[in-house]
């Protein structure tokens, strides 16, 4: 890779946690935030999702929501940065879903409401993605790019969506797409955000995790369309990210996966295990944090990559070396391969600003 990432700190608030150490928790015990969120006249029964807690001045528009949950997340990771030499790479919501949270004809202002809230001027360079849920593999690889500009010191990798709105639970339910009594293996809508920072890789310091390979592909066959993928498109993505980070599939330890119980979804999952995992292993246990949370839509990537962070950097992932899978509506696949810290003190998987108000612990 010519330009690997060191990951600095990492921010999440979701269904089951406010802070990045929270919701990573939650995902290793295997928490489930979901719950029923949207009633219904019988017999109709109602929906389940994963809400997010907060306090209900926080949801008084989609728009406000939107920035509310990025803003918190972006906190956890900015700490101390120079926010004027840090720039802000958002994953946002595809612009085909015409998300009400986003103005149509200017996504960016999204990030000015987060810096609004935040009270900071993000490097001008700053900009949103609208690929889905591998926007955080485009947004790393952005990130690289941007950081090869000396005024910049670090870039906030993250994303921030939230499928539990009428437009997108009816456009799901159209499709047959929503998990419910008539479709078992459906999505299950969820809301949050989540970031890491990522800065130039220094061999003389002792970084979280380190991201050494990034890949992106496109699928054909889209959850749009009338076909199943064959996983090929999230195939070629793997193998991109192996080839950026000159490493052989039989390094990789954990893989984690934006897979969130669909069908289209999970037939993908299954041949891309026979089409590209190989190696004998005794085990390859995936972790599909969508269990726990929910689809996140535009944030899955990156509550991937925090997921993978914090397991390589507190120990208990099952190897040094996890690799980070997802897949986007409209086609767009990424891979992220990222390696734990070099053996030495590791810095402390904690939150680096108090609780927002607004934001509590119940709902």
């Amino acid at each position: 890779m010519s330009a690997p990432l060191d990951v600095q700190r990492c921010g999440a608030v979701t269904a089951v946690g406010l802070s990045a150490a929270q919701t990573c928790a939650a995902i290793r015990a295997r928490i489930s935030g979901v719950a029923d969120v949207f009633p219904a006249q019988p017999p109709k029964p109602p929906v389940a999702g994963a809400r997010v807690p907060a306090a209900h001045e926080l949801r008084r528009s989609p728009a406000r929501w939107l920035a509310n949950l990025a803003a918190r997340a972006v906190r956890e990771c900015l700490g101390a940065e120079d926010a004027a030499r840090t720039a802000l790479v958002l994953s946002v919501p595809e612009a085909y879903r015409r998300h009400p949270g986003l103005a149509a004809e200017a996504p960016g202002r999204l990030l000015e409401q987060v810096e609004a809230r935040l009270g900071v001027r993000f490097h001008p360079s700053s900009r949103v993605v609208q690929d889905g849920h591998a926007g955080a593999a485009s947004a790393l690889a952005l990130a690289r790019e941007l950081l090869g500009r000396a005024e910049l010191t670090g870039c906030i990798v993250g994303g921030v969506d939230s499928l539990l709105n009428a437009e997108d639970v009816g456009r799901l339910q159209a499709a047959f797409r929503l998990k419910d009594a008539n479709e078992p293996q459906g999505v299950i809508p969820g809301e949050g955000a989540a970031c890491v920072l990522v800065t130039r890789a220094d061999e003389r310091a002792t970084p979280l995790a380190r991201v050494v390979g990034v890949g992106l592909a496109q699928e054909p066959d889209t959850a749009l369309g009338p076909r199943f993928s064959q996983g090929r498109g999230i195939r070629r993505a793997l193998e991109a990210a192996l080839r950026d980070a000159r490493v052989a599939e039989a390094s990789l330890d954990w893989r984690v996966s934006d897979m969130n119980g669909e069908r289209y979804r999970a037939w993908e999952t299954l041949l891309t295990e026979f089409r590209f995992y190989r190696t004998r292993r005794e085990s390859f246990s995936p972790t599909y944090f969508a269990a726990s949370v929910g689809d996140l839509g535009a944030a899955a990537g990156a509550l991937g990559l925090v997921t993978a962070v914090a397991g390589l950097s507190r120990g208990w992932a099952p190897g040094p070396r996890a690799v980070c899978e997802a897949s986007s509506d409209e086609g767009l696949r990424g891979a992220v391969v990222v390696d734990a810290p070099r053996e030495g003190p590791r810095p402390p998987f904690r939150a680096g600003a108090g609780w927002p108000a607004g934001f509590c612990a119940v709902s």
